[in-house]
């Protein structure tokens, strides 16, 4: 995967996370457990093709300057 797919598909991963937190009822954002459970089951894999951890998805909003899920809550897609 090149350079540029790989920021294409954490794209819409981030849009994916953004709506997961959107959608959630409560003040507080979901846990990452709960959102990598959800993107493992939509089997919505990394770019390298492997399955989520919660470290995995913390360090790919990371590198994507968003600052956690709190972060993505501000995002609007």
């Amino acid at each position: 995967m090149t350079r540029s797919e790989q920021h294409s598909h954490n794209r819409r991963v981030i849009q994916r996370v953004a709506l997961l937190v959107h959608g959630f009822r409560s003040f507080h954002a979901p846990s990452y457990q709960q959102v990598t459970v959800t993107l493992n089951t939509e089997l919505l894999l990394t770019s390298r093709g492997n399955t989520w951890t919660s470290k995995s998805l913390f360090r790919m909003l990371q590198r994507s300057g968003i600052s956690g899920l709190h972060g993505v809550k501000k995002i609007r897609y």
